[in-house]
């Protein structure tokens, strides 16, 4: 079961990246750059041991996952940007929380903390689900059309929906 829901949340991602790039790799490097960084560490974190260690890689999500806003200018930034920052935010909690916890000191027994990753995973299980129904609701709404009668390209709700699936598979991996 591990595999599968690392294969679904690895091709979710991967989707993810597609949307942003297809509008230009220079132009939107800050929309999927981030997402390919995001892409990378849930490889190398779900394929085995790592290359780089797991709180390097939460590290790196929490530091890139403004990008997504703060480096386009604010008449291009909407929804989907908003999205991708949301995104990496959930993906970081619920990476953090999975994480296997240190081993404890045998000098002060009681001191040690239980948990894994020593933050609440209930709470991150609540903002990934969170993302996941704004996910839905942002596919939704890309779907229609504007108030000029046009829609956005198909890539937009594709995302929407693999962030949603990543997260979920995600989920599923840390319960």
């Amino acid at each position: 079961m591990h595999i599968t829901l690392s294969l679904v949340m690895l091709a979710c991602c991967a989707l993810g990246i597609w949307s942003p790039m297809r509008e230009g790799l220079v132009r939107n490097l800050s929309q999927w750059g981030p997402m390919a960084l995001m892409l990378v560490a849930m490889a190398d974190t779900t394929v085995g041991p790592g290359i780089v260690p797991g709180v390097v890689w939460g590290l790196l999500l929490l530091l890139t996952s403004p990008l997504p806003l703060v480096l386009l200018p604010r008449e291009r930034r909407g929804g989907m940007e908003i999205h991708r920052s949301l995104s990496m935010v959930a993906m970081f909690a619920i990476f953090v929380t999975t994480l296997p916890s240190a081993p404890s000191s045998s000098i002060h027994p009681t001191h040690a903390h239980s948990g894994p990753g020593g933050a609440n995973p209930v709470l991150a299980v609540a903002l990934a689900a969170g993302v996941i129904a704004y996910s839905v609701v942002l596919a939704a709404r890309t779907l229609r059309r504007n108030s000029r009668g046009h829609r956005r390209h198909a890539s937009a709700s594709l995302e929407a929906f693999s962030s949603a699936g990543a997260l979920g598979a995600m989920v599923l991996m840390a319960v």
